[in-house]
């Protein structure tokens, strides 16, 4: 056997959840990228209907019913 002690055994294991953990993260936010972007596209789609349903005169909370 190797002769490491306990100590750092568990101070090694603790590292390793970390990179571990950070890795999980980066996954989720790379795998979540084109989901999140599209969503963002989607508010400022909307921001722009709003603005020019409001320049036209319409009240966009009434009438985005009647569009569906």
């Amino acid at each position: 056997m190797t002769s490491i002690k306990i100590d750092d055994m568990a101070d090694m294991i603790k590292e390793k959840e970390k990179e571990l953990f950070e890795l999980k993260k980066e996954y989720r936010e790379r795998r979540t990228e084109g989901l999140r972007h599209a969503i963002e596209q989607k508010k400022e789609a909307e921001k722009l209907v709003r603005d020019e349903m409001k320049a036209l005169g319409y009240d966009y909370g009434s009438t985005v019913r009647y569009w569906l």
